[in-house]
């Protein structure tokens, strides 16, 4: 039996979140959500959601899950197991489509046309959450994934000038920043953010078209060609200037490497920002931010809201929905967590340098793309992340390779 849209019994409950009403209830609406949201600058930005909530008449209940991965398993085990949370995050992919198939996602339909969802949400963030002309995911944050971030004191100690992405001007810096004694490079050493480094790099070589011809368009001519097989290159040669505790660092790691002025560089996505903000450091006078060619991979957070059978539970989601795609609330997570509002008519007037330019990437068709995994089946981009692991942990394998077997992952 289809359960009812969340919508359908919620709107007597909603609150006074931007002109709602008030609470049909003196009760919270309780909502639990699961997330994966733990370093400084996620937790700092997640109160907003939290206290935005339970000012509406919520009462936010955290289940945060330390790694994406794990977060997203027990979420999708409560799932399944008819124990679903009100709300659980996922990266904007093709992750939850099963849970769509499988009719365990409340239908967001109605609260994204009463919102107006299609005009303030770029075409791109859109078809992560859409399946047949239906919402199911609040896209909530809009990550670049492909930025590099610098200490400022660093490079100027080392006598280097600030690159423009992976060319030879980063390497010139790379250079003068080892001579330095410094570390040149901090990166994660764990899959996920090899493979972002990778994609940095190949989109900053290949630009948008040969980006979408190799995923998307799988096309077997641009997987052979030129722009993959530099970017490969590139990645090998970053080798040299990575430090030796790079092996399974995690992310925030390598920019605490960079915020307190051991190493230079790191290449992570802009949630980055979130840690050299809680940092108390400033864009432009303590860091700077890179984006190669000024076009975003487009990457960030959705939440879905599995469907419940209790009326309060449907009441409490859509609360949740309304809240967190809220004009304010939108700008003021953003602005702590790093990222770009996921609707483009939020005033950014007074935003840092590198939020304008992650909002000119978003706004500009050409200036944003998507990323592999919104492309290919979550196995394939997997397995694709495994591949790059493998290239950048196993000096034996040769660019011929890896340009063989990504091409033969891309093409099934």
């Amino acid at each position: 039996m289809m359960i009812r849209s969340v919508f359908g019994t919620a709107v007597a409950a909603l609150v006074a979140v931007g002109g709602l009403s008030s609470p049909a209830s003196s009760e919270p609406l309780k909502a639990e959500v699961i997330h994966w949201w733990t370093s400084a600058g996620e937790s700092a930005a997640l109160k907003v959601f939290a206290n935005a909530f339970n000012g509406a008449g919520g009462e936010w209940i955290d289940n945060a899950i330390a790694g994406g991965l794990a977060a997203r398993q027990a979420a999708i085990g409560r799932i399944v197991a008819g124990d679903p949370p009100a709300a659980n995050q996922f990266n904007i992919s093709r992750e939850f489509e099963d849970l769509i198939a499988k009719d365990l996602l409340a239908d967001l339909e109605a609260r994204a046309t009463a919102d107006r969802w299609r005009e303030a949400i770029p075409e791109t963030l859109l078809k992560s959450g859409e399946r047949n002309g239906k919402m199911y995911a609040l896209p909530t944050n809009v990550h670049g994934q492909n930025w590099i971030w610098y200490n400022k004191a660093v490079l100027d100690q080392a006598g280097a000038a600030p690159p423009k992405g992976w060319g030879e001007d980063m390497f010139a810096a790379l250079d003068k920043v080892k001579a330095a004694g410094k570390i040149p490079l901090a990166i994660s050493g764990t899959p996920v953010y090899e493979y972002s480094v990778f994609h940095s790099i190949l989109l900053d070589i290949a630009g948008p078209d040969v980006w979408y011809a190799i995923h998307r368009d799988r096309d077997e001519a641009a997987l052979k060609g030129d722009a993959l097989r530099k970017a490969f290159q590139t990645f090998q040669r970053l080798h040299t200037y990575a430090d030796e505790g790079t092996p399974g660092r995690v992310w925030n790691a390598a920019t605490q490497l960079v915020i307190t002025g051991r190493a230079a560089f790191t290449a992570v996505g802009d949630w980055a920002k979130g840690e050299f903000i809680a940092a108390k450091m400033t864009p432009g006078k303590d860091y700077g931010c890179v984006l190669p060619k000024g076009v975003i991979i487009v990457g960030g957070d959705v939440f879905v809201f599995p469907k419940q059978k209790d009326p309060q539970k449907q009441a409490a989601q859509d609360l949740l929905v309304k809240v967190m795609f809220d004009k304010k609330v939108q700008k003021d997570f953003n602005a702590l967590k790093g990222s770009v509002p996921s609707r483009t008519d939020v005033d950014m007037a007074d935003a840092d340098a590198c939020s304008q330019t992650a909002m000119t990437a978003l706004r500009n068709k050409t200036g944003n793309v998507q990323r592999a995994s919104m492309m290919v089946p979550p196995q394939v981009d997997g397995e694709l992340r495994d591949l790059v692991s493998e290239f950048w942990n196993n000096p034996s394998m040769s660019v011929d390779e890896a340009m063989e077997r990504y091409a033969e992952l891309v093409l099934g």
